[in-house]
């Protein structure tokens, strides 16, 4: 749209057009928000959900539980 159609408008539908246009503004910087914490939490080294003492790993190993990559 142009200045002078958005002027030629009605107030109210001005006012709907600016409040749609803010909430696509605010989903579109949530998104960029969302991105960014992927990529840092991509670049970190990562964080371990369960620890796995050596004795256990190879107990697993032995069992068949892992396989083994040759």
């Amino acid at each position: 749209m142009s200045y002078s159609d958005v002027l030629a408008m009605p107030t109210y539908e001005r006012r709907f057009f600016l409040g749609q246009k803010t909430r696509e503004f605010e989903r579109q910087e949530e998104q960029m928000e969302k991105t960014k914490e992927k990529q840092q939490s991509k670049n970190s080294k990562g964080s371990r959900t369960t620890r796995v003492s050596g004795e256990a790993l190879k107990n697993k190993i032995k069992s068949g539980d892992l396989p083994t990559t040759q």
